[in-house]
This record gives structure tokens, C-alpha cells and sequence, in this order.
């Protein structure tokens, strides 16, 4: 049993030492719980009396070692599944301001007063209009920025020109996920923090901009080796929505925390082209609430986070926590919202909480009827995305029941990109 609150499994070893194997180093065979279908206390230690008799359960995956190696197989299905890195062909950290105080705001004019004060301080002309840009600073967090390179810590030029002006793309961390979403898709430039506010990641766009590209950024081989598998053509769209569901299921980073420490996300694609089709449609969906491309559907309830009462003129955003389904937005008392569920607040990505953080970011903004829309249609985005993961995770199941490898894959390759 644990004793700390932690998500990652605790290992029951077995070693027995009978002299049979002098000389030669142990044999090692590894089973995991989750994998099997075993959750609670109870089913685990039933399931480790059934196999008592024999000395062993059936499934289990030995594990070639030397020396000092780890007990366990290589991550994510024996190392035989694709990871970001071999999906796409470009990939790269975000844009990085170093001075997002200054640069970069949800208010485009507080943002423009903020870049032409530094500006005139450091004996520069005044802002250029055609530097204001939208950025995907963080899950459901759309922000302006001053796109000058020569001021930008991290400009990121290289991941400017491959994304262009317009594109999606995921944004994943090659390591520490956590619990929540294992990639997040973004339709602007992401910030180098754009899933979780800190530990930069990586983007992987749909699209490579660049004149000289061929165009999409996924894998050729990929493509070519699952139309090949499946039979029909497929799109790489439907690749890149069916990557966003499976790892986006709710299960994923709880049932591969272990490997999500130290690498980044892999892809059990399904050898069913039938789950691989479903895969591809809720993904579809989930990128579309994702990227705002569309309305939620949670905020069409009447019910669903309402204004109860009306903020007091000229009051700023300064909400504190929840108390129960009702939050205030201004420090006066005014501005009192009901019917917010626990879930929402509660919503994570990576140990990012998501509308408190959103929340954070607007502090100090008038609290008018405008700020209070782009509140609720947040709140919606996460009630849709709470029911779009756990509908990912029946699929996400399917999948791991018979997931293809990149051997069956990539015929030609061999041996797993370096993460």
C-alpha cells in the first residue's frame, strides 16, 4: 500500500536465490498490473495468490539486462512503439520572451503601453504594429506578444518560419508529463512553457510552412507504412487527430507515469483500422475545442457558470477560491459566478491549473461582460475536454489491445529514434 499520495506504481519484486544460476545473471521478467486489467488492493493481491502455485504469472515480458540495469523492459510497449520525435520530422521548443511581464499580456493595450514605455527607456523608436501578435501561451490561455526577435530571450526563428501563419500542432514535454493530457494542440505560435508554465517543451506542427518543404511535417514513412497496414489512404490529419486522442486519454499518463518521467510521449497505434477511425474522429473534436476553433458545447446550458451578480463599475478582476460551485471575480464582492463545477477548478495539465492560472493572468483587468464571456467559454472548453478524455480512454483501451509496432511500421527501421 502507499503511503504518500503518488500516481507512480510501486513494484513488488520477488528474488529467489537457489544456486541454479551461478555464475549467470538472474532471469528478470516483468508484468505490469495496469496492463492486465488489475487496479484495486484487492484484485492485485487475489491475482498474485492465483499465480502462487506456479511460481509465476502468464504475460509476463522478460527483461534482457546486464550489470546494473533497470528491472524493468525498455518504456512504452517494450520499446516497440513510435514516439513523437519519430512521427514528425521537425520538431522544436517554443518562443520564449524572458521578460513576459513586458512583452507579453492578455490586454493588447495594456501590452502595446507596456512594450513603448520599455522601448522609449532604451532609446528605440516606438512599437510597430505589425509586432503584435496572438500567442498560445498556455492550455486554453490565448495572449498577445511583441514579436521583435531582437528583443525575445528565445525568439525561436526556425520554429517561426516552420509554423508561419497557419498551423496546429502539438505541444508535449520530453520529460516529467505527469498526470493529465500527455500533449496539448495549439493553432498559434506556442510559448516555450505552453503546457504547464515551466520545464519548456517541444512542438510538433501538422504543417512545415517553409517554401522549401514538401509540406506536412509528419513522417512519410508513417503514412506510407499505415495505409499500407489499414489498406485505405490515410490522411495526415487523421494521424495527427488520432495521436491527439490516444494521448490525450485519461489513463495514459497514469498507466505510463514510470516511462513519461524521462522520455517523451509514445504512440500505441492501433492495427485496427476501425479504432484507429474512431481514434481519428474524437481527436478531430478534441483539437477543435482545443485550438477555439469551435464553441463549446458545455456553455450552451443556461445553467452551466452564470453571472449571478453584476460586477461593480470599474472593478478589477482579483477573484479568490472557489466556495463550493460559486467564485467572486472582484474584491468588492460583486461579480459572484454560480453553477462552476469542482472539476473545472480542479482541471490540470501537468500540475497546471488551467482556469486558476487563466484567472491569474487577468488580474487587474475591469470585470465587464466581455471578461466574464471569456471566462465561461474557458470553463466550457474544460467541461467538453473532461468528457473528450474519458471517451478517449475506451479507445485508448482498444488500442492497447492490439497496438502496431514500428517494426510493422517502418519495415526499413530498425532501431528507435533517440529521444
Amino acid at each position: 500500500m502507499n503511503v504518500f499520495d503518488i500516481q507512480v506504481g510501486v513494484a513488488i519484486t520477488i528474488a529467489v536465490a537457489d544456486g541454479s544460476r551461478a555464475g549467470r545473471p538472474a532471469e528478470v521478467r516483468y508484468l505490469d498490473a495496469w496492463a492486465e486489467g488489475v487496479f484495486g488492493r484487492p484484485a492485485k493481491l487475489h491475482w498474485l495468490a492465483d499465480g502462487s502455485d506456479a511460481g509465476r504469472l502468464p504475460n509476463a515480458v522478460p527483461v534482457p539486462r546486464k550489470g546494473l540495469e533497470d528491472f524493468r523492459p525498455h518504456p512504452f510497449g517494450n520499446g516497440e512503439w513510435p514516439s513523437l520525435r519519430e512521427c514528425f520530422g521537425f520538431s522544436k521548443s517554443g518562443m520564449k520572451s524572458g521578460r513576459d511581464p513586458i512583452f507579453v499580456d492578455a490586454d493588447r493595450d495594456r501590452l502595446v503601453r507596456k512594450v513603448d514605455e520599455f522601448l522609449v527607456q532604451s532609446g528605440l523608436p516606438p512599437h510597430d504594429p505589425a509586432l503584435l501578435r496572438r500567442l498560445a501561451y498556455r492550455p486554453c490561455d490565448l495572449r498577445w506578444f511583441y514579436n521583435d526577435l531582437r528583443l525575445l530571450n528565445r525568439p525561436g526563428p526556425e520554429l517561426q518560419r516552420v509554423w508561419g501563419a497557419d498551423n496546429v500542432g502539438f505541444y508535449a514535454l520530453p520529460g516529467g508529463t505527469n498526470a493529465g493530457p500527455a500533449v496539448w494542440c495549439h493553432s498559434l505560435l506556442p510559448d516555450y512553457h505552453a503546457i504547464r508554465g515551466n520545464n519548456g517543451g517541444y512542438a510538433f506542427p501538422l504543417h512545415d510552412r517553409r517554401p522549401a518543404s514538401a509540406g506536412f511535417n509528419l513522417s512519410s514513412g508513417l503514412l506510407a507504412g499505415l495505409t499500407a497496414l489499414y489498406g485505405a489512404t490515410i490522411a495526415p490529419e487523421e494521424v495527427f487527430d488520432a495521436i491527439l486522442c490516444l494521448l490525450s486519454a485519461r489513463s495514459y499518463t497514469l498507466r505510463f507515469a514510470e516511462d513519461l518521467e524521462d522520455t517523451f510521449p509514445h504512440v500505441p497505434f492501433p492495427a485496427d483500422h476501425g479504432v484507429f477511425q474512431r481514434a481519428a474522429g474524437l481527436g478531430a473534436r478534441i483539437r477543435a475545442i482545443q485550438t477555439f476553433a469551435q464553441a463549446p458545447a458545455a456553455a450552451g446550458d443556461p445553467a452551466f457558470v452564470q453571472l449571478a451578480t453584476v460586477p461593480s463599475p470599474g472593478t478589477v478582476l482579483d477573484a479568490g477560491e472557489p466556495d463550493g460551485p460559486c467564485l467572486t471575480l472582484c474584491a468588492d464582492g460583486s461579480g459572484r459566478v454560480e453553477g462552476l463545477p469542482a472539476t473545472l477548478w480542479g482541471f490540470e495539465v501537468s500540475r497546471y491549473p488551467v482556469l486558476r492560472r487563466w484567472l491569474d493572468g487577468r488580474e487587474g483587468q475591469t470585470v465587464d461582460l466581455a471578461l466574464f464571456d471569456a471566462f465561461r467559454d474557458v470553463c466550457g472548453r474544460i467541461a467538453d475536454l473532461v468528457d473528450l478524455f474519458g471517451q478517449a480512454d475506451t479507445i485508448l483501451f482498444d488500442a492497447l489491445d492490439a497496438p502496431l509496432t514500428r517494426e510493422a511500421m517502418w519495415p526499413t527501421q530498425k532501431e528507435p529514434i533517440d529521444d
